[in-house]
């Protein structure tokens, strides 16, 4: 039944991200959770529309990641300047990201909810403290301290290799 939409799926997503190949992505795994969803539900009353929203759904998942990689390595050229990504270092940085990754890890809650609010997802200072109850400058504190405790871990990795 969900077959007759596939070439109608197909041209929207391949005019909405400019790739073919992308766009069959998009919708072969919108096809797999709108069937999972079938299969869960029994008989879906708007099986089209569900699949189109699936899958503008996707494409703005996948920017959001985008964005928020793209912060992180922003923030690993702030933290460690000689790491700063170009095209040729893009596997390095995701390896020193997965590090600090490991970093933020053992921070202290407050402290990695907020640099991750700030620098990370790019909330404001006063957003920031909003959300989690925060005077702004709490949140100010917490931002320099785990960009502290990033610098003095990056430090100490460098120290370490060779």
């Amino acid at each position: 039944m969900l077959e007759r939409y596939y070439q109608e799926l197909i041209g929207f997503f391949t005019r909405a991200l400019r790739c073919r190949d992308n766009a069959s992505d998009v919708v072969q795994e919108s096809y797999a959770r709108v069937l999972g969803l079938e299969l869960r539900a029994g008989l879906l009353a708007e099986p089209r529309a569900l699949l189109y929203r699936v899958g503008k759904n996707l494409i703005i998942d996948e920017a959001r990641r985008k964005r928020a990689e793209q912060a992180m390595l922003d923030t690993l050229a702030v933290v460690s300047p000689a790491i700063a990504p170009g095209a040729d270092r893009v596997v390095s940085a995701r390896q020193e990201a997965e590090r600090l990754l490991a970093r933020l890890a053992v921070m202290p809650r407050k402290r990695r909810e907020v640099f991750l609010m700030v620098r990370v997802y790019g909330h404001t200072h006063a957003e920031t403290a909003q959300h989690l109850d925060l005077s702004i400058a709490a949140v100010e504190k917490h931002v320099v301290r785990a960009v502290l405790d990033c610098a003095a871990w990056q430090e100490g990795a460098d120290r370490a290799s060779p």
